[in-house]
């Protein structure tokens, strides 16, 4: 099996997908689930909704979003 078939989407999407971790990683190390939950709060929501925002601005018509069952056969 390919790595193409088992991680699909386009570069920009993992790219955005490391955005968000490197993001709340930091907001976590730096304590801000403890010191300060509402500002923290309304940072997740703001980056969930600027993470939703950029997959339906950058989303093509007929873009494959997702891949078929693996085949445990075949997973080898």
């Amino acid at each position: 099996m390919k790595m193409s078939g088992l991680f699909i989407g386009r570069p920009v999407y993992w790219a955005l997908a490391a955005a968000v971790i490197l993001v709340l990683a930091g907001l976590g190390l730096h304590q801000a689930h403890v010191r300060d939950f509402v500002p923290f709060l309304f940072a997740v929501l703001a980056i969930a909704a600027a993470a939703v925002a950029a997959v339906l601005y950058l989303y093509r018509p007929g873009e494959r979003a997702t891949r078929e069952t693996l085949d445990p056969d075949q997973a080898g």
